[in-house]
């Protein structure tokens, strides 16, 4: 009898081991990185890129060069009316890793969203509702040039959050 308790413990500790390792391989795997969970959480604590170069902000967008940014960063917010039309013009260019653009709203839903490394083009979508909306970028281990310029067929204005806010 001490033998099978001292088997089925052995058992537990076993699949207890193999569920944490597999939940911390998932949390560091392109998949998480990729899931809308991941995308439109509202925590931002871990963030990190190796350098941020030309940095460049403009009264409707924003351009820099970096290397290794990991994690995710609200740069940019803006307030919209309803059935405002806007278009993020998309220059940027991608050269390793993973990296997001990704638009939400003041409740963190996904309005928009372009994996940079499989879309090309520019970002179109139209305000569900009035409100605040933030553009965020999140990426992985990602190398580039990051280059946008936001034009909506209605008045708004773009404010830009520092990279340590």
């Amino acid at each position: 009898m001490k033998k099978k308790r001292k088997l089925t413990a052995i058992w537990i500790v076993g699949i207890i081991m193999v569920l944490i390792i597999g939940s911390s391989l998932y949390k560091n795997s392109s998949s998480y990185i990729s899931s809308n969970n991941y995308l439109s959480s509202k925590e931002e604590t871990e963030k990190s890129v190796d350098s941020k170069q030309n940095e460049n902000d403009t009264e409707y967008g924003k351009s820099f060069d970096f290397d290794k940014f990991t994690g995710k960063w609200s740069l940019i917010e803006f307030t919209s009316d309803k059935d405002t039309k806007i278009t993020i013009n998309d220059g940027t260019k991608i050269s390793k890793g993973i990296f997001y653009i990704v638009v939400l709203d003041s409740d963190y839903n996904i309005i928009a969203k372009k994996n940079e490394l499989k879309e090309n083009g520019d970002i179109d979508f139209t305000i569900p509702k009035s409100g605040k909306y933030i553009i965020r970028i999140v990426g992985k281990n990602a190398t580039g040039s990051f280059n946008i310029k936001v034009s909506a067929n209605n008045k708004i204005s773009l404010s830009h959050k520092d990279f340590f806010n």
